[in-house]
Parts: C-alpha cells; sequence; structure tokens
C-alpha cells in the first residue's frame, strides 16, 4: 500500500481566468439651472450612425434636431449657437456622447448645418439649457 503527502483532490480542479472587463458608468447629472450657458465645441455624428439605435432606444435620424450629451438627461431641450456667426439650433438630447476629449455636444447632422458648414466638423458653440 502506497501513501503520498498529495491530495488528488487539487489536480482535478480546473483554474478560471478573469475575463471580465471594465465598465465605464456615466450617470446623468441633473442640471437644475434652466437657461444656463456653458460654452465648448459641438461635433456632428458620422453617417454610418444612422438607422442605429441611441442611447434612449430611439432610432437615430440625421436628419432630426437632436444630440448627443454625457450628462444630461434623455429629453433636455438645449439651445445651441455658433459663437462665430450667432447661428443656433434647438435640440432635443436621445444620446450618450461624445466622447473625444474637449468636444462638449454632438449634434445630427442636419441641426451642425443649421448653425454652420459641416466641412469645418468642429464649432465653438454657445449651449443654453432650456429643459
Amino acid at each position: 500500500m502506497m501513501s503520498g503527502c498529495t491530495n488528488s483532490d487539487q489536480y482535478n480542479k480546473t483554474p478560471t481566468v478573469e475575463t471580465k472587463r471594465p465598465v465605464l458608468i456615466i450617470k446623468p447629472v441633473e442640471h437644475k439651472k434652466a437657461n444656463k450657458v456653458i460654452y465648448g465645441k459641438a461635433s456632428f455624428y458620422a453617417n454610418m450612425f444612422q438607422g442605429r439605435k441611441t442611447a434612449n432606444g430611439q432610432i437615430f435620424d440625421q436628419g432630426k434636431l437632436t444630440a448627443a450629451h454625457l450628462t444630461l438627461p434623455f429629453g433636455t431641450k438645449v439651445k445651441v449657437t455658433n459663437v462665430s456667426n450667432n447661428k443656433s439650433v434647438i435640440v432635443t438630447v436621445n444620446d450618450r456622447g461624445p466622447y473625444i476629449r474637449g468636444r462638449m455636444i454632438d449634434l445630427s447632422r442636419s441641426a451642425f448645418k443649421a448653425i454652420g458648414n459641416t466641412r469645418s466638423g468642429v464649432l465653438n458653440v454657445k449651449m443654453e439649457i432650456l429643459k
């Protein structure tokens, strides 16, 4: 009869590997002040997002006056004004973004066209929260 100092159970266990990636959770912030003015940069959505679902479940349409913002609640009305020509447009927040540092709001193509030339890509804007 042979006896050893190992336990056979330790060889029957399969190794596990942690495969979960960290998740960035961005919580909407309640902006209590209506008509709060913020200055920053605005860009517009690429065509590849046409017809896809937005963060609030709507289907994105480049022809509608909508926008993406990281923290404003969905449904918030925002007046976006191009500071170089003083043209403005009122958009409704229905998505999250932009995820590019330095940009404050992503506009649909039609909203961007209403205040500036799409060839510029990014505009300096004034953003007023209307609610």
